[in-house]
């Protein structure tokens, strides 16, 4: 009798496990995190790559100073990640910021465009 109750106390519990393994809403959780990390780690890649190519491009001079559309280089660079008016300078009227997504510390490595009042690129910074 005793040997039967333990029986049936080691397999109630071997059965709520294998249950609770099994519970699709725990393993579907676990796919859409990693679904999500996917596409979070896809997006960060491309908008590295797009930073690269635009540091790339100001600096073999590429985009011409005074010529290329703020437009233009939103939709080959992408948005930028914040343009402001400009202070202080004669020249500008816009300034827009883009920002490398990985490494360069707490601040990142920064792009800054500098556009005139009908949009044309007049100057760029980069800052580390």
């Amino acid at each position: 009798m005793r040997n039967r109750y333990i029986l049936l106390v080691a397999g109630f519990l071997f059965l709520c496990g294998c249950a609770r393994i099994s519970s699709p809403g725990g393993v579907m959780t676990l796919k859409e995190l990693q679904d999500n990390q996917k596409q979070m780690q896809a997006q960060l890649s491309k908008e590295e790559m797009l930073y690269e190519r635009l540091k790339a491009d100001l600096s073999s001079g590429r985009l011409k100073k005074a010529g290329a559309l703020k437009n233009s280089i939103f939709k080959v660079y992408g948005e930028p990640a914040l343009c402001r008016p400009a202070e202080g300078q004669e020249a500008c009227d816009e300034v827009c910021i883009y920002r490398r997504q990985t490494g360069g510390g707490m601040f990142g490595e920064i792009m800054l465009l500098n556009f005139d009042s009908r949009g044309r690129l007049v100057s760029w910074q980069g800052q580390d």
